[in-house]
C-alpha cells in the first residue's frame, strides 16, 4: 500500500469519525436508515442476516436486529477471536464488551449460509468502495463468502473516492438515512 493511500486513509478516517460524533438526531437518521434497509429487495428476500453491534457513532443497527427477529428472521452478530472474526447466532441474548470495546455476543460460532451482510463504515463511494476502520476483519471474514454486502451509514458518509486496495472487499448495496444505492 502506498504512503499517499495509508495518509489519505488515516485523514478521511478521522474526518468521520468527527463528523459522525457531531451529527445530531441520530434516532431519528437511524430510523430512516431502518426503513431504507428493509426496502432493499435482497433484505426482503434473505433469511440470515449478519450485523455488526452498533459502537460510538456508528449508525445503529437495534432497530434491524429487533425487525428482523420480530419477522422471524435469523441474526448473527461478530466475535473477534484472535486475528478473525466468526458470527455467533443472537437469540435476545446478553452482550459481553470484547477485544475492542465492542458488544459481542457469547455461543458458539455460527458455520452456516449467511444471506446478507450489513457492514460498519466510515466512508463509502459510487463504486461501493468501503473505508472501515483498518483492521480487515470483515475482509478476511467475506473474502471467500458469497453473502450480499450491504454497507449502513450516514449520507454525509457517501464520499466522492475512497482511497482502496485490490483487496478490499466491495459492497453488493448502501443503505444510508436518505437513499439507496445499489451495485449493478
Amino acid at each position: 500500500m502506498s504512503e499517499d493511500n495509508v495518509s489519505a486513509k488515516r485523514a478521511l478516517r478521522a474526518e468521520m469519525k468527527a463528523r459522525r460524533a457531531a451529527e445530531p438526531c441520530r434516532a431519528e437518521k437511524d430510523f430512516a436508515l431502518a426503513q431504507n434497509f428493509f426496502s432493499l429487495p435482497a433484505v426482503r428476500e434473505a433469511w440470515i442476516f449478519f450485523l455488526y453491534r452498533s459502537f460510538s457513532s456508528e449508525a445503529g443497527t437495534s432497530l434491524i436486529a429487533e425487525r428482523l427477529l420480530s419477522e422471524g428472521k435469523q441474526v448473527l452478530f461478530p466475535r473477534v477471536d484472535g486475528a478473525n472474526m466468526v458470527a455467533v447466532q443472537w437469540k435476545g441474548q446478553a452482550f459481553r464488551k470484547g477485544a475492542f470495546g465492542i458488544e459481542e455476543p457469547q455461543g458458539e460460532p455460527y458455520e452456516g449460509k449467511i444471506d446478507v451482510c450489513a457492514l460498519p463504515l466510515l466512508a463509502a463511494d459510487a463504486d461501493f468502495a468501503r473505508l472501515g476502520y483498518g483492521g480487515g476483519f470483515y475482509d478476511r471474514f467475506l473474502s471467500d463468502r458469497q453473502i450480499y454486502k450491504i454497507g449502513v451509514c450516514y449520507d454525509f458518509q457517501i464520499v466522492e473516492k475512497v482511497p482502496s486496495e485490490p483487496h478490499d472487499v466491495l459492497l453488493d448495496a448502501i443503505a444510508t438515512d436518505k437513499h439507496i444505492y445499489i451495485r449493478r
